[in-house]
C-alpha cells in the first residue's frame, strides 16, 4: 500500500519543477502557431505572455539586486529618532512621522533636526537611484509587470480549443498566482494534479514529461 501511494506522488524534485517541464512542452507547439491557421490561439497568446513574463523576471531581478546596492551603501531613505517613553529609536520616513512622534514647541528644535536629516538621506537615495540605473530599472519592470497581466488577462479571457491550450491557461495561473512551485497551500496542490492530468492525456513523446505524466496526481 505504501509503495503504491508513492507511486501516485510527485517527488518534491519534481513538483518543484513542473512548471518549467510544463514551460518546455508548450515550447513545442511554437512550429504549429505559426504554420497551421487553425491553431488553438491561446497557444500564440501564452508564447507573448511567456516572453513578457521572461523579460519582467530579468527585470525584476535586476531591481532587486540593486536595491541591495543601494541599500547596502546607502541605506534605505529612512532615519531613526529617539522618543520619550521609548526604549529603542523610532524608524521614520516622512516629515509627517516626525511630526506625529516629535509634538510640541519644546521638541521643535528636534522636529527641525529630523526633518533636516530624513531630507539628506532622501537627497542621497534618490541620487544613488539615479546613478546606479535603480529608478529606470523599476519603471521597466512596472510596465513589463503590465505587458505580462494584460497578456495573462486576454489569455485566460480566450476560449481554448485544445489540451494545449487548456495546459497553457493553467501554466499561466500557476506561474502568476503560486508563492513557490512547491507550495502546499490549496488550491495550488489539487491544480498541479490537474496539469499533471493534462500532461497524461497529451501523450507527450517527450520522456521527462511523460515520466511526470505517469507518475499521477500529486499531494
Amino acid at each position: 500500500m505504501a509503495d503504491s501511494e508513492n507511486s501516485r506522488s510527485l517527488s518534491a524534485n519534481t513538483r518543484l519543477n513542473i512548471l518549467s517541464y510544463t514551460t518546455d512542452f508548450l515550447a513545442r507547439t511554437e512550429h504549429r502557431v505559426g504554420d497551421d491557421p487553425n491553431a488553438d490561439s491561446t497557444l500564440g497568446t501564452w508564447w507573448a505572455w511567456n516572453e513578457a513574463h521572461r523579460e519582467f523576471t530579468i527585470l525584476c531581478h535586476l531591481q532587486q539586486r540593486l536595491e541591495v546596492q543601494l541599500t547596502e551603501t546607502i541605506g534605505f531613505p529612512v532615519i531613526k529618532i529617539d522618543v520619550a517613553g521609548k526604549v529603542d529609536p523610532i524608524a521614520v520616513q516622512s516629515e509627517a512621522e516626525i511630526e506625529y512622534w516629535l509634538k510640541g514647541d519644546d521638541l521643535a528644535e528636534a522636529r527641525d533636526r529630523a526633518k533636516d536629516a530624513l531630507s539628506a538621506q532622501l537627497s542621497r537615495w534618490t541620487k544613488g537611484c539615479s546613478v546606479t540605473g535603480y529608478t529606470q530599472a523599476r519603471e521597466a519592470e512596472s510596465v513589463a509587470a503590465d505587458r505580462e497581466c494584460a497578456l495573462a488577462a486576454d489569455l485566460w479571457d480566450m476560449r481554448a480549443h485544445s489540451i494545449e491550450g487548456v495546459i497553457a491557461k493553467l501554466h499561466v495561473v500557476l506561474t502568476m498566482g503560486i508563492a513557490s512551485p512547491d507550495c502546499d497551500e490549496f488550491p495550488w496542490p489539487p491544480l498541479r494534479s490537474v496539469l499533471t492530468d493534462l500532461l497524461a492525456m497529451i501523450k507527450t513523446e517527450t520522456p521527462s514529461l511523460r515520466a511526470i505524466a505517469l507518475l499521477g496526481p500529486q499531494r
